[in-house]
């Protein structure tokens, strides 16, 4: 049987537009889901496996730190991508409503034990304003993996005693004007403790590396020496790297320090156990000249520290931060004059002096 031509073409319109009506009615239309809160659209049977690489999902794996803060194992916490808040396989097909979360891994403290020293010697307060010691008995924190030491609580079980010295201290550094300053110490045969900043002891360590050799006490004053907000309302994530960073960059150029001085002395109850967590102490001072005020002159300098100064004082200068010249003029009046009253110069801690 013969089919005519023109009846084969309207047969082959009719089913051709009978599978673009067929296309049409199963044609799968993008879906709507939120990734990290932003509504996008995906293709329908999109997989979470996919959506994971088209939006660059990657959650950040937490690490497991010593007792210090210092890092025992990399990336040993996997962090996790929550379909709806719960987590699901990656073959998942996702659905019109959904919600992708990326939620990283947190960092977690090696176990640890803790024991009790008696201190005969004395331990100085926290946060310390003063060279005054206590005895009595410290709680010490021993990591099971790292076997770290970090101390915690003390228990007072005498009165406190000060001993007739000052202890200087400057902050800021290190700067141009450190080299001056340091001049004058090692003339002088004085020892001081200096909390510099991480950022500028990295951009300079060939100056931290001679305040080392000059007998001095190297000690941390954070990485950046963030002020605006003051330190203690900064970010708590803030407030630990800076710790931890400054801290770090003197590790690399000396002994890791044990005392932590915050930017403009600003704590509270977390910045002193944050820098307890990488076992730093905060050190803050009893006598503050003000030296970092413009149009101080050295005579000034001096004149304020000689009449505030007592057994057991902390005093605030420094090196940094500024013009400090008068600062360096008003050293060795400053010195003399504590010598005078009869009183010595002492550093922080004295087992942390350098070699010089």
């Amino acid at each position: 049987m013969r089919i005519a031509v023109p009846t084969v073409l309207l047969l082959l319109a009719l089913a051709g537009a009978g599978f673009a009506s067929y296309a049409f009615l199963w044609r799968k239309d993008p879906i709507a889901i939120r990734v990290q809160g932003v509504e996008h659209k995906v293709a329908s049977g999109t997989t979470l496996a996919a959506a994971v690489q088209k939006f660059g999902l990657q959650p950040e794996a937490g690490d497991l730190l010593d007792v210090q803060g210092d890092v025992l194992r990399a990336d040993e916490y996997p962090g996790r991508i929550l379909v709806n808040g719960r987590v699901a396989p990656r073959t998942t097909e996702l659905v019109a409503g959904e919600s992708l979360r990326v939620v990283d891994g947190l960092d977690r403290r090696e176990p640890s034990t803790s024991s009790y020293v008696h201190v005969p010697a004395g331990m100085p307060a926290n946060p310390q304003f003063t060279l005054a010691r206590t005895p009595g008995e410290q709680e010490l924190e021993r990591g099971r993996f790292s076997g770290k030491i970090v101390p915690l609580g003390f228990r007072a079980t005498g009165p406190s005693r000060t001993p007739k010295a000052v202890a200087l201290t400057f902050d800021d550094g290190p700067s141009q004007f450190t080299d001056r300053i340091l001049a004058v110490l090692r003339r002088m045969h004085a020892r001081a403790t200096l909390f510099v900043v991480g950022r500028l002891a990295k951009e300079t360590p060939q100056l931290v590396r001679r305040e080392l050799a000059a007998g001095m006490e190297v000690e941390s004053h954070s990485y950046s020496h963030p002020y605006q907000p003051p330190f203690d309302r900064q970010p708590h994530p803030t407030i630990l790297r800076e710790i931890r960073w400054g801290r770090g960059v003197l590790a690399r150029l000396g002994p890791a320090p044990t005392l932590f001085r915050p930017p403009g002395g600003s704590f509270s109850p977390y910045v002193i156990e944050a820098a307890g967590s990488y076992g730093e102490r905060i050190v803050l001072w009893s006598v503050d000249p003000t030296d970092w005020k413009p149009g101080m002159t050295a005579s000034r300098i001096a004149r304020r520290v000689l009449e505030a100064v007592h057994p057991g004082s902390i005093v605030i200068l420094h090196d940094g931060g500024g013009d400090r010249a008068a600062t360096a003029e008003a050293l060795p009046r400053i010195i003399r004059g504590i010598r005078r009253r009869g009183l010595g110069l002492a550093l922080i801690d004295p087992e942390r002096r350098g070699p010089g």
